[in-house]
């Protein structure tokens, strides 16, 4: 992957970092990642469950909207002072290998997946648009490198990945702070496939289907990128039944 200003080609299949978790190719421009980057895949009928209560609901909408606010806080920290990062309403929602495919774009994607361990078992996905990959990259090295198209295809997907390691802890630690307990995350794997592809992959591992989205903007730099978690244990949904419509300003 290199950033968005450097015209070099697109990295081939034997220069990706993990080969189970990474498709051909390397982040770049792509024509049909960046063209719609709100809208939805073509389906209503799947995603959306009501079998949890609406409490339950509320307060995983709040945990949603309490982590990009970790997240907008990583990034100034990280990228620009005085960052404008924008959010669309948290998505809350069921998926299974079956569903897959009309839930999510068939798109590629490149950012990380991280683990997430005791005592909230799941993993937390944080993926961008090819486009925007290259966007966040150059970012990410620009406060480092003087001249962005010396940046080699290794480099810049290390910076990405560091990014997306920042904003999925950004995310999570405001999870811990309300359950008053400490969110291992294990390092950061990077990944580039389908976003589709990459969801499955995610739900080979765990049983519960229920998924946390929220799909951020930083509109100053044209970069969009997705955040979702996914609950690997059903301890996970039973901490967060347990947690009281009062924590909600």
């Amino acid at each position: 992957m290199r950033p968005e200003n450097d015209g070099a080609q697109r990295a081939s299949g034997d220069e990706r970092t993990d080969d189970r978790e990474s498709g051909t190719g390397s982040p770049g421009a792509e024509p049909t990642g960046e063209t719609d980057p709100t809208a939805e895949p073509d389906s209503s009928a799947h995603g959306d469950d009501s079998s949890l209560p609406l409490k339950t609901l509320a307060v995983l909408n709040w945990l949603g909207d309490e982590g990009v606010r970790g997240v907008e806080s990583r990034l100034n920290d990280v990228l620009d002072d005085d960052l404008d990062v924008t959010t669309e309403q948290v998505k809350i929602g069921y998926a299974e290998q079956g569903t897959v495919a009309s839930q999510f774009r068939a798109e590629e994607r490149a950012g990380a997946r991280v683990l997430l361990s005791e005592p909230l078992v799941g993993n937390v996905l944080v993926v961008f648009p090819m486009e925007s990959a290259n966007k966040a990259a150059a970012l990410m090295l620009q406060r480092a490198v003087e001249d962005l198209s010396s940046v080699s295809t290794e480099m810049g997907r290390d910076a990405l990945t560091e990014l997306c390691n920042m904003m999925a802890n950004g995310f999570v630690d405001e999870w811990a702070a309300l359950f008053d307990t400490t969110i291992d995350t294990g390092s950061p794997v990077p990944v580039q496939d389908p976003e589709r592809t990459l969801v499955a992959r995610i739900l080979k591992q765990y049983g519960v289907g229920l998924f946390i989205r929220s799909r951020i903007r930083i509109p100053r730099h044209d970069v969009n990128a997705a955040i979702y978690v996914f609950p690997g244990k059903e301890e996970f949904l039973d901490k967060l039944s347990g947690v009281g419509l009062e924590v909600i300003d």
